[in-house]
């Protein structure tokens, strides 16, 4: 939700607080990807059992912190030289872009990094790894990315205690491949908001056709 949230805090709302979802293609290859990683037996030796010459590679394990108030299921956590590192796996190719991969991600790969710290572990930095393009962007959890984290992790609990539905994203190229924007009508909204002309809507079915319907005053319409 740390990633929705950094990604849209409309979308994080509707899906942890209202409990909405509807499947995409998106979403139901990014759970195939995982289907995978999640076959791991979940185990972490403890803090004080890890030396400088163990090698750690443990698959879907289930970490909390009780300081941030979250928990975590993470994919895979190498580890060497007393230090350990989140890896975080994600459907499709690698963004080239300057970061390395964009902020959600990176957001909330760092947060894993923290909830570690939290559980008494070493941990600088991580790595996303990109199934279809079978590449590893290396992450370091630097000051800057911490405070994005956090800040993520306290705005995402303020929007979902203040109990009102941020408003939707204006004309922003996230929309059309969002699995909720059927039900977040992002342009619907701000079309009648602030008059904004929505775009084409998406049709998930080849055969479908989407309907509009204009209509003028009610005097217009008889």
């Amino acid at each position: 939700m740390v990633n929705e949230f950094q990604y849209c805090p409309r979308l994080a709302y509707l899906e942890w607080v209202q409990g909405e979802w509807a499947e995409s293609a998106d979403t139901v290859e990014g759970r195939g990807v995982h289907r995978c990683v999640d076959r791991g037996p979940g185990a972490l030796p403890e803090p004080e059992e890890i030396s400088d010459e163990d090698r750690i590679h443990a698959r879907s394990v289930t970490l909390s912190s009780e300081r941030l108030g979250l928990i975590a299921k993470l994919d895979l956590i190498e580890g060497e030289d007393g230090s350990l590192q989140p890896v975080d796996y994600k459907r499709g190719r690698r963004p080239h872009v300057s970061a390395g991969a964009w902020e959600p991600e990176l957001v909330q790969l760092c947060v894993q990094g923290l909830i570690l710290e939290d559980n008494g572990y070493s941990c600088s930095e991580g790595a996303l790894y990109f199934r279809e393009s079978r590449e590893r962007v290396r992450v370091r959890f630097d000051d800057a990315l911490r405070s994005k984290a956090l800040a993520a992790v306290h705005g995402l609990r303020l929007v979902a205690a203040g109990g009102r539905i941020p408003p939707p994203l204006e004309d922003s190229p996230k929309c059309p491949r969002c699995s909720l924007v059927g039900i977040c009508l992002p342009d619907e909204v701000n079309f009648f908001r602030h008059g904004t002309a929505p775009r084409p809507l998406a049709v998930d079915l080849e055969l479908a056709l989407p309907v509009y319907v204009h209509a003028g005053s009610c005097a217009q319409a008889r």
